[in-house]
């Protein structure tokens, strides 16, 4: 049986109690663990919070950048892209539901078409300005759109 140091022993032992698992906090959380170690320190909400020391840390200096208005069940503080024409969007949306309730069908083509007759009303150009003119109704932007409101075609 070959012969191990009693270093090796002892590191083989701190890895196996370093490694946790990977766990998300949403940002109440966090925001309760930052408040708690500015008021006792990050040890101590290390201990109480059973979370790593330089996660708190971490947690403190980026806590002044975070938003409040950020959604509550969200992982990432201000994670997700903004959506573009999110007026133009729900005016879509609306023109949708009008057309299937009438029985109508709707499909890629009239979508796309009718998205872009939406950013060429007068109202819309003055909400959004110049931004009309590069919207590309792609297939990509169609699945997402259907997939954002549940619909299917």
């Amino acid at each position: 049986m070959p012969r191990v140091s009693k270093r090796k022993v002892a590191c083989r032992k701190v890895k196996q109690i370093v490694k946790r698992k990977r766990i998300t906090y949403s940002v109440e959380q966090k925001i309760e663990v930052v408040t708690y170690a500015e008021e006792h320190g990050n040890n101590k909400a290390a201990v109480k919070f059973d979370i790593n020391r330089s996660m708190i840390g971490h947690w403190v200096l980026t806590s002044s950048t975070w938003n409040t208005d950020t959604n509550g069940k969200s992982k990432r503080i201000g994670s997700g892209r903004k959506a573009f024409f999110p007026e133009a969007k729900k005016r879509l949306y609306k023109w949708t539901i009008e057309q299937r309730k009438q029985g109508l069908a709707v499909s890629y083509v009239i979508l796309r078409s009718k998205m872009l007759e939406i950013l060429r009303e007068a109202d819309m150009l003055k909400l959004y300005g110049v931004l009309t003119e590069n919207f590309k109704t792609s297939h990509r932007w169609l699945k997402v759109f259907l997939k954002r409101y549940k619909l299917t075609l």
